[in-house]
């Protein structure tokens, strides 16, 4: 496996994660009672966000440079659906869609 490939499974991996994570802070009950508050949260979100999207680009130019396999294919999958939910989140928090 080559070390871009290597590096968009991982970012994939990482940000889906955090995603899970972000999700169980956010549906685990009322705020007082939450580890992650409101900052955690938001860092929480803009570093997931990042990672999938080095991790998108790292993947596009894994598939550009050379012919892509299933793991590539599987991650910009991955990686765009993460990318998706991040991008129609940050719309509707800013235009109140």
């Amino acid at each position: 496996m080559k070390s871009y490939t290597l590096i968009s499974v991982l970012s994939t991996l990482v940000s889906w994660a955090l995603a899970f994570f972000l999700v169980a802070q956010l549906l685990s009950g009322t705020f007082d009672g939450r580890i992650c508050q409101t900052s955690c949260v938001n860092t929480v979100f803009w570093i997931s966000f990042t990672v999938a999207a080095l991790g998108l680009i790292f993947n596009i130019g894994v598939m550009v440079t050379r012919k892509s396999n299933w793991i590539d294919i599987l991650t910009l999958l991955a990686l765009l659906a993460l990318s998706g939910i991040y991008s129609a989140t940050i719309l509707i928090g800013t235009f109140g869609i």
